[in-house]
């Protein structure tokens, strides 16, 4: 059963939550873990793409929209990708998420986004998941 933790942000901004999700994806490769980014549609994995070509200008983060046969180490999209840690944007649990090491939820003080991972965090407490909870202040 993997860990998995709720980042929640104090600010309803999406701008917020495509950055702390690049910082999160970042970090967990440069610790050597492969990184599925699930995004909630196509515009989503577009603006995380882009976001992270961008949000730290002194390093080079690989990644993509495609797995490339386990070269890509940061895979952004809709459809199930390999990768230790999910980073879960949708508004469902992945069909796979048992199989993962650890999941990660990012949720914003939005309220459509709060509502949905209440209702994923349950679904993971039911399952028997081990829950973390972090308050991200900006």
């Amino acid at each position: 059963m993997p860990r998995v933790d709720f980042y929640i942000l104090d600010q309803a901004d999406p701008a917020q939550r495509t950055h702390f999700c690049c910082r999160l994806a970042a970090r967990a490769w440069r610790e050597g873990l492969r990184v599925w980014i699930r995004t909630a549609d196509a515009a989503m994995t577009e603006r995380l793409d882009t976001a992270l070509w961008t949000f730290d200008e002194a390093s080079f983060i690989p990644h993509g929209t495609t797995a490339l046969d386990g070269d890509n180490p940061i895979v952004i999209n809709e459809a199930d990708s390999p990768g230790a840690l999910l980073i879960n944007l949708g508004d469902s649990l992945a069909a796979d998420w048992q199989q993962r090491d650890r999941i990660a939820e990012i949720i914003t003080a939005d309220e459509a986004t709060r509502q949905a991972g209440r209702a994923r965090y349950r679904d993971y407490q039911q399952a028997g998941a081990a829950l973390q909870t972090h308050r991200i202040d900006h």
